[in-house]
């Protein structure tokens, strides 16, 4: 008999959706239980470290993003084929979480004008190196991490679009057209389009959703 699955998060995407972006892409049954923020205080005392993401597989709950993105790439094979690619993917996934980190500092930070302006402003110091980055190496190999898909890929695709709403109206990916390509080759994904296509919608989606650039 197959594990059973269940994904316990926000209803936005944040650090949940790559795990569930991962189940999706892999064919993987899960169930997607979704609360709001208002439903916090009581949902934090049942979680073991009171937080969130958890996996449970089997009844058994596992937490922390990149561990289970991890797990969840080497069980669907699209890890790397070494210790050295897996570096590699490691890498590209905690820049990804770099830039996010700061974007999200900045959305959640209130009515301090003064302090979400110098997070901008580090924003638009280190993006340009970073996602220049990867730019150039998606121009190389078609993939930010190695030359084939990769689990960090199904992150950058989460990551895409929650850049594209913390940054509203910036078009942050708009000098990354291997960037945008990438993006795009991951949405003809059957699984992902299916997802997508029902995924509930959440107050974070102001700006940008995926769906909207489904073919």
């Amino acid at each position: 008999m197959a594990p059973s699955y269940k994904v316990i998060y926000f209803n936005f995407t944040g650090r949940g959706e790559p795990i569930r972006m991962i189940l999706t892409y892999g064919g993987i049954p899960f169930e997607d239980s979704r609360f709001e923020m208002t439903e916090w205080p009581k949902v934090k005392p049942t979680t073991p470290l009171g937080q969130v993401p958890i996996l449970e597989i089997d009844g058994k709950r596992y937490t922390q993003t990149m561990p289970i993105c991890r797990y969840l790439g080497r069980l669907l094979k699209i890890d790397g084929k070494d210790m050295l690619e897996d570096m590699a993917i490691d890498s590209a996934v905690e820049i990804i979480w770099d830039i996010l980190k700061i974007a999200y500092e900045r959305a959640m930070g209130g009515g301090n004008e003064e302090k979400k302006k110098q997070l901008l402003d580090k924003l638009h110091e280190q993006m340009p190196v970073l996602l220049g980055k990867f730019e150039e190496d998606t121009k190389k190999n078609g993939f930010i991490a190695t030359n084939k898909l990769s689990w960090a890929d199904l992150v950058f695709l989460c990551g895409y679009e929650d850049m594209e709403n913390l940054l509203a109206g910036e078009n942050p990916f708009a000098k990354y057209p291997h960037l945008q390509k990438l993006k795009n080759k991951l949405l003809e994904n059957k699984n992902i389009k299916e997802y997508l296509l029902k995924r509930p919608t959440n107050t974070m989606m102001t700006a940008y959703n995926l769906k909207n650039d489904l073919k």
